[in-house]
């Protein structure tokens, strides 16, 4: 079975539209999609993605916050119907990001970088990247263009070379030391596990921790294991995906936790654009060469009448 449950649009942070996604889909006999933008609801994509013969149902990509353990995660969220009422709360998520996205330019200013904000947005529009859509890490990539910026980045650094994926990393993500120091947060920025359970109760949906090869990745295997009962119980996440670059020891690790708690499986590829394979990111569709295509079909049976119907 074809299928892909996990990548972007233009509506987010792809640079394929939904109709070029729903081509390319076509052209690869894919059976089922599921449309996952960050924190924007998938309506009315699968009633497009019926007229390519494709099956879909409504999903997304939440910007959740963990409070117990203070982390911040994605989850992927799928259901046959997903109420306005969520569309409308993951509005206010998308316009805190706006109001983010313009604090932390400050705030980089703040602390010696050269930034012109007009000059961000243009760069990205160029990039046919809507302005809602903008993230933490397209602000490092802006910021490091400038020569000027990477030196003050590496003095910020005690003098070490730092690359933008480690500035990234250590001064704008939640777990490193440094962020409280020089990241900025807004109100309503991510959305809390306890409204996240409330949104699966209203769509009956499969809530799932997308990636979490990545999303582990600084604590490993073991963290994973040990945190996933509090997001089973808080958030009623009810499935893990199988990212597609996730390595032979996380499938395993994310299969003894489906049986452990009785879970179901998402798939696969992050997609946001063709020629990535960073260890998070693949091309659409790709699947994971430790999963053979018969228990995909199974794991994915179990659940499908939950999110479309024949």
């Amino acid at each position: 079975m074809k299928l892909d449950m996990h990548f972007h649009s233009t509506a987010s942070d792809g640079l394929l539209t939904q109709e070029e996604l729903l081509k390319r889909a076509k052209e690869q006999d894919l059976e089922f999609i599921a449309l996952t933008d960050h924190d924007v609801v998938s309506y009315g994509f699968r009633e497009e993605a019926q007229k390519y013969g494709i099956k879909s149902c409504q999903s997304v990509e939440i910007s959740a916050y963990n409070e117990a353990h203070d982390k911040s995660l994605h989850l992927t969220f799928y259901a046959k119907e997903i109420s306005q009422d969520i569309g409308n709360i993951l509005q206010w998520v998308v316009r805190a990001k706006e109001d983010l996205i313009w604090l932390q330019l400050a705030r980089f200013q703040e602390y010696g970088f050269e930034i012109d904000a007009d000059g961000f947005y243009d760069f990205f529009e160029k990039l046919w990247r809507k302005k809602d859509a903008l993230n933490k890490f397209d602000m490092v990539v802006f910021v490091f263009l400038n020569e000027k910026n990477r030196i003050h980045a590496q003095q910020l650094h005690a003098g070490n070379a730092i690359t933008r994926e480690d500035f990234y990393l250590q001064y704008l993500k939640r777990w490193w030391d440094k962020f409280h120091e020089f990241a900025v947060m807004v109100p309503n920025y991510e959305i809390p596990l306890s409204v996240c359970r409330d949104f699966a109760q209203k769509s009956d949906a499969i809530i799932s921790i997308p990636h979490p090869n990545v999303t582990f990745k600084k604590w490993g295997i073991q963290e994973f294991e040990k945190v996933l009962p509090h997001y089973i119980e808080q958030a009623w996440v009810n499935a893990i995906e199988v990212n597609a670059c996730a390595t032979r020891d996380w499938v395993e690790a994310i299969l003894q936790a489906k049986e452990k708690y009785d879970l179901f499986l998402t798939f696969w590829s992050d997609f946001h654009k063709s020629g990535i394979n960073d260890g998070k990111h693949w091309d659409f569709w790709q699947s994971n060469p430790f999963l053979s295509p018969q228990s995909l079909e199974k794991y994915f049976q179990e659940y499908s009448h939950k999110i479309y119907s024949e």
